[in-house]
């Protein structure tokens, strides 16, 4: 019996293809059923790397870039595993099984990706082996999907750790995956939170969600849809960070009305929590809540469990400590 696990570190798959390379003019939605009918294609001519590679593509620009609903999502990112499996393509196999694991992570299940297919292999495993066999694109997705899951969760603590540890794990030169571009945007949001706590280590924190924001500003030219939201919320928390009020909160607004145009409902729950946060460092608890409400909402069609049970209890408190109807 062959181990999957150790025939992946052999593969000679390189995890870059042109249409996932991309800050691209095309709405993220509408390149999901592209990557479907690329697997279709490939299925068909025999060519099962490329097949498997864009059942990949979809999965990741679905989690990390349209917020899918985590339930289906997650049931499809199963069966890409068990496929991925069968063809022997163990190195997307692998890397998919990260994939599920954040879904599951963010929905609250109490359950590993990993068991299915070894009893021994956990994420933190698999990060190990890949660092030691110097796999910089298993390690970064693993940093990826840790800052995702700690930011989305509010452990902003470990969220800066895999800020920093993804340092170690450079981009090479050409296109980025959703993961990646998504990435900085996170990246933005976690420097300028430790910004606003005016530590000796302001200046790197503010440098880190100012760079954040020269990103963004180049990609939203390429598309309003993708990138439009993200700059809006990323100039929020830099204007909360330098106490311009008026500028925050319209760029507070612009964010959560671009995510919802978008349909980026997780990215527009994210937008409405941070506003709360923001009104609520303000005293306005009122609004605040509303916001914080509108959060939950967005958590709750997102399939966010783990999500609206954090947000429930941070209401449940506010309630309390000031007396909010």
């Amino acid at each position: 019996h062959l181990n999957p696990f150790l025939l992946s570190q052999t593969s000679s798959i390189t995890i870059k293809i042109v249409a996932c390379c991309f800050v691209g003019k095309e709405p993220w939605q509408a390149g999901l059923s592209k990557h479907l009918e690329a697997y279709e294609h490939g299925s068909k001519t025999g060519d099962m790397e490329y097949a498997i590679a864009n059942l990949y593509f979809h999965a990741n620009m679905a989690i990390f870039g349209c917020g899918e609903n985590l339930e289906s999502l997650s049931q499809s990112i199963q069966s890409y595993i068990k496929r991925a499996y069968q063809c022997n393509q163990f190195t997307h196999w692998k890397i998919m099984l990260i994939l599920h694991q954040l879904a599951l992570d963010l929905m609250n299940k109490e359950q590993s990706a990993f068991s299915p297919y070894s009893n021994a292999m956990t994420e933190e495993s698999c990060f190990v082996i890949s660092r030691n066999n110097n796999e910089t694109s298993f390690c970064r997705l693993i940093c990826y999907k840790k800052k995702f899951v700690a930011l989305f969760t509010g452990d902003l603590d470990a969220a800066a750790k895999m800020c920093e540890l993804c340092q170690e794990y450079p981009i090479e030169s050409g296109g980025r995956l959703v993961s990646a571009i998504v990435s900085v945007f996170l990246d933005g949001l976690i420097g300028f939170f430790f910004a606003r706590k005016h530590r000796e280590d302001e200046v790197k924190w503010t440098d880190i969600g100012i760079d954040a924001i020269q990103t963004l500003k180049k990609w939203v030219k390429t598309s309003d849809w993708n990138f439009s939201n993200k700059l809006y919320l990323l100039e929020a928390e830099f204007y909360f960070l330098k106490k311009d009020d008026e500028r925050a909160m319209g760029s507070y607004h612009a964010s959560i009305n671009a995510a919802r145009e978008s349909k980026f409902i997780h990215e527009e729950g994210l937008a409405e929590e941070n506003f709360a946060s923001y009104l609520f460092q303000k005293n306005r608890h009122y609004q605040g809540m509303k916001h914080l409400v509108n959060a939950k909402k967005c958590y709750e069609v997102w399939g966010a469990h783990t999500l609206v049970q954090r947000v429930d209890k941070a209401i449940t408190t506010i309630e309390h400590n000031h007396l909010l109807p």
